[in-house]
C-alpha cells in the first residue's frame, strides 16, 4: 500500500511539473513566432540602410523560412533521442548567439543573413517541440485544448510581431530587434525546472534526405532570383538525387511511398502553389504603402491588425465551417476571396489606403478558411501511421514555397518590365510595377484554383456522385 500510494504521489507531482512547464513552452512559442513575424516587416528598412535591391534583401526572409521547415522536421526527429528540455535549451542558446551576431554585424548583410539563419534555426525548436510535447505528456482529453492554444498563438504572434517591427524600426532602428530576442532566456531557468529529464535513445535523422530537400529549395530560389540555366540543372539534379535516395534508403525522413499517392502528391502541389502566393503578398505590402503612400512601418503594421485579428478568429472556426461546408467548397471559396482581394488591389493601387486594408483583410481571412480543410485533405490520403510523417513533409512543403514566394516577388519588383502597366491606365511606374504584381499574383492564385479542380476537386465531386 505504502509502494502504490509513493508511486501515485510520485505520478501527481510529475502532471503537476508538466501542466507547469506547458504554459512556459507556450510563452516561448509565441515569443518565437513574433520574433520572425517582426523581421518579415523590415525588409523594407534594411534595403534603404544597405542600399539594395528587393532581391537581395529578401534573402534574409526567404533563407530563414527554409531554415525553419527544414529544422521543424530536424527537431521532430531528435526530439526520439534527445529529450525537449535539452533540445529547447540548445535552441534559445542559438536565437541568442544569432540575435548577439545580428546586433554587433550589423553593419554587414552577408553577416546579418547569416545571424538569421542562426537565430532562426534556433526559433524552430518551439513550434515544433511544443506540439510534440503536448501530445507526449498530457492526457488526450486535454491536448486539443493546449493545441488549439497553440493555434491562437500565432495569430496573435502575426499581430504582436507586426507592431513590434513596426514600432521598433521607426522609433529606434531595425537593428534593435536583435535585442528582442534575448528575452527568450527569461524562459530557460523555467524550462530547466520543470520539463522532466526524458532517457535518451538512439534514433536516426535523415540528414542526407535533408541536405537533399534544402539542395532542391536553394536552387530553385536562385533560379527565381536570376533565371540562370545552371541553378535551374542544378534544381533538376537535386530531385532526381533526392527521389533516387528516398526510393533506395529504407530509414529516409519520408518514403518513395509517399510519391506514388497521387492525392497526396496532387494537393501538395495545389498546396505549394498556393501559399507561395501568401508571403509574396505580405512581404510586398510594406513597400507598396511606403512607395505610394509615404506611410512608416508603424502605421503599416497598424494597418495589419484588422486582417490578422479577423484571420484568427475565422482560422479558429475554418474546422467548423469546414464540417458543414465541406472542406472542397471551403478551399474554392478561400481561393477565389484571395483572388478577389489580389484583383481589388490591382485595380485600385493608387486610389486609398482604405482599399489595402480590405484587401489585406479579405486575403488573411481566405488563407485562414483554407489551412484546416487544407491540411486535413491532405493528411486523409495518408494511413495514421504516417500522419505524423506527412504533417512534417506538408509542413516543410509550405515553409519552402513561401521562401519562393519571398523571392519571385522581390525578382518581380527589381525587373524595369514590371514598370509599364500591362493594362495601360496607370502612369506611375511604381503604381505600375505594384499593379502588375498583384495581377500576377492574381493568375498564380488562378492557376492553383485550376490545378485543385482537375486534381482533387473534381475527383472529390465524382467520388461523392459515386455514394
Amino acid at each position: 500500500m505504502t509502494t502504490i500510494s509513493a508511486n501515485a504521489t510520485i505520478t501527481e507531482t510529475q502532471e503537476y511539473s508538466v501542466k507547469k512547464a506547458v504554459p512556459v513552452m507556450l510563452l516561448l512559442f509565441l515569443l518565437c513566432l513574433i520574433i520572425d513575424n517582426s523581421f518579415k516587416i523590415v525588409s523594407i528598412d534594411m534595403a534603404k540602410d544597405f542600399h539594395i535591391s528587393a532581391t537581395t534583401v529578401s534573402w534574409q526572409a526567404t533563407l530563414a523560412g527554409l531554415v525553419i521547415g527544414i529544422g521543424a522536421v530536424v527537431y521532430a526527429a531528435l526530439a526520439d533521442s534527445i529529450s525537449i528540455r535539452k533540445l529547447l535549451t540548445i535552441g534559445i542558446i542559438l536565437i541568442c548567439v544569432g540575435s548577439v551576431m545580428g546586433y554587433l554585424f550589423q553593419h554587414s548583410f552577408l553577416l546579418v543573413v547569416v545571424s538569421r539563419i542562426i537565430q532562426t534555426a534556433g526559433l524552430a525548436s518551439a513550434e515544433t517541440l511544443y506540439v510534440i510535447f503536448v501530445t507526449k505528456h498530457l492526457p488526450v482529453h486535454e491536448q486539443k485544448k493546449f493545441l488549439g492554444l497553440s493555434t491562437s498563438s500565432f495569430a496573435l504572434s502575426q499581430v504582436i510581431g507586426a507592431l513590434t517591427g513596426g514600432y521598433v524600426s521607426t522609433y529606434f532602428h531595425w537593428t534593435t530587434l536583435f535585442l528582442v530576442p534575448l528575452v527568450t532566456l527569461f524562459t530557460l531557468p523555467f524550462i530547466l525546472k520543470y520539463l522532466p529529464k526524458e532517457e535518451t535513445k538512439n534514433s536516426h535523422v535523415d540528414v542526407v534526405g535533408l541536405f537533399l530537400v534544402a539542395g532542391i529549395a536553394a536552387s530553385l530560389l536562385l533560379y527565381i532570383t536570376d533565371f540562370n540555366w545552371v541553378y535551374l540543372l542544378a534544381f533538376v539534379a537535386a530531385v532526381a538525387l533526392f527521389l533516387a535516395y528516398i526510393s533506395k534508403n529504407s530509414r529516409a525522413f519520408i518514403g518513395i511511398a509517399f510519391f506514388k499517392n497521387k492525392q497526396f502528391i496532387s494537393l501538395l502541389g495545389v498546396a505549394f502553389v498556393i501559399y507561395s502566393v501568401q508571403l509574396a503578398y505580405i512581404f510586398l505590402f510594406p513597400f507598396l504603402l511606403e512607395k505610394l503612400y509615404g506611410l512608416k512601418l508603424d502605421t503599416i503594421s497598424l494597418l495589419l491588425i484588422p486582417a490578422y485579428l479577423l484571420a484568427a478568429i475565422v482560422g479558429a472556426l475554418s474546422g467548423k465551417i469546414a464540417k458543414v461546408l465541406g472542406s472542397r467548397q471551403c478551399i474554392t471559396i478561400a481561393m477565389t476571396g484571395m483572388i478577389g482581394s489580389l484583383l481589388l488591389g490591382g485595380f485600385f493601387v493608387n486610389t486609398s489606403v482604405i482599399v489595402f486594408v480590405l484587401s489585406m483583410i479579405i486575403f488573411s481571412s481566405s488563407f485562414a478558411l483554407m489551412y484546416a480543410p487544407m491540411l486535413e485533405s491532405c493528411i486523409s490520403t495518408i494511413g495514421k501511421d504516417k500522419s505524423g510523417t506527412a504533417i512534417g513533409f506538408y509542413n516543410l512543403t509550405l515553409n519552402v514555397a513561401m521562401s519562393i514566394g519571398i523571392a519571385y516577388t522581390a525578382a518581380m519588383m527589381d525587373h524595369s518590365a514590371m514598370r509599364s502597366n500591362i493594362l495601360g491606365y496607370l502612369s506611375q511606374p511604381d503604381a505600375s510595377m505594384f499593379s502588375n504584381i498583384l495581377f500576377v499574383l492574381v493568375l498564380i492564385t488562378a492557376f492553383s484554383l485550376f490545378l485543385y479542380w482537375v486534381l482533387v476537386g473534381r475527383k472529390v465531386k465524382m467520388t461523392a456522385r459515386d455514394l
